[in-house]
């Protein structure tokens, strides 16, 4: 019988900034460092995200994945194995008596295979934020929709990847009435 991982604690940085500790699963040695599968939504860095297999190496006693300055259009060459997920930033407000508008959210992520992870709570009329790990084949607009169609307890806010822009209403145009017609002359016949 196989064992389970480990959680370890990893850095993830871009050098020197940025810098976070999620919890990662040990999955063992490998030239150059150890391998690690993410298991926490990081909030400084959309990529690597959950599910993600990085390779860290031991710097300043900590394991560490450097994102060494790799355009965000190449970060993918920086991820051992992608884990087929993306991260997307929500706040939630809470409907007033609402206690545990977070616990509904979570739920609602968790039935749509979306992980949630929580930021902050809300405070002082402040909302709260969730960070989530999204399945590639969803768009930001289907995870919204899932979402509201559930009808939660709180107000969704979208912040990362920032919602498309709300389409306009076009205006109806008030239909001008139709000139009156003068009647035609008749010519007179000589």
């Amino acid at each position: 019988m196989a064992t389970k991982p480990t959680l370890i604690k990893v850095c993830l940085t871009n050098l020197g900034e940025d810098t976070e500790t999620p919890w990662a699963y040990d999955l063992g040695d490998v030239r150059g460092g150890k391998k690690v599968k993410l298991a926490n939504v990081p909030f400084m860095h959309a990529k690597p995200t959950w599910g993600d297999t990085i390779v860290v190496k031991h710097v300043d006693g900590m394991w560490t994945w450097d994102r060494d300055g790799v355009p965000w259009s190449k970060v993918r060459t920086r991820i051992a194995q992608d884990g087929g997920h993306w991260a997307m930033i929500v706040d939630y407000d809470p409907h007033p008596g609402e206690d545990d508008a977070f616990g509904a959210l979570a739920k609602a992520c968790r039935d749509s295979d979306v992980v949630c992870e929580g930021a902050w709570g809300p405070d002082d009329g402040r909302p709260g934020r969730v960070y989530l790990a999204v399945p590639d084949e969803l768009s930001d607009v289907q995870v919204m929709a899932k979402l509201r169609a559930r009808e939660l307890p709180c107000e969704l806010l979208q912040v990362h990847p920032a919602p498309p822009p709300k389409k306009k209403k076009k205006k109806k145009k008030k239909k001008k009435p139709a000139a009156k017609k003068k009647p035609v002359a008749k010519k007179k016949r000589r």
